[in-house]
């Protein structure tokens, strides 16, 4: 019989052993776990959660832009670029500006903006970081919303 295949779409804690997109065979299986080789090339039991059944493709980030210049607006518009190409957009803040925010607007005493993304800096190395480790957990399509042309 044919070893079955699953791909990651989280790696959680297990960066040493798991790649988001990538496909793993199924060594052995209980109710709620995989035993696959993991990239560090041991064999090691994970939680399904981490994984989608089958040889799927899994869109990647290709890139990513600041459509807001970062100096001039406290909430900055990024846009994300997938390897399907698909296109997602988020604000991006770090927290002095959350607060420049708030005393700029008199009337607003509260947010909920499930696509803000609150980052240390907003160094374009920062945002990158940040970017992929929201990949990385599949969190980036929670964190963005899809970009309507």
């Amino acid at each position: 019989m044919e070893e079955p295949i699953i791909t990651c779409i989280s790696i959680g804690v297990y960066a040493h052993a798991l790649t988001r997109g990538n496909k793993y065979i199924v060594k052995k299986e209980e109710q709620d776990k995989y035993r696959i080789i993991g990239n560090h090339g041991k064999a090691v039991w994970i939680s399904k959660a981490h994984f989608i059944e089958g040889n799927i493709e899994v869109p990647y980030l290709e890139k990513w832009k600041f459509d807001d210049d970062p100096k001039e607006f406290d909430l900055v518009e990024v846009t994300l670029t997938f390897s399907d190409g698909s296109e997602r957009w988020s604000l991006v803040a770090t927290p002095q500006k959350l607060v420049n925010h708030f005393e700029k607007e008199m009337g607003i005493s509260g947010l909920n903006i499930k696509h803000l993304i609150i980052a240390k800096t907003m160094d374009h190395d920062d945002i990158e970081k940040i970017l992929k480790y929201l990949e990385a957990n599949d969190e980036l399509t929670e964190a963005s919303k899809a970009l309507e042309c």
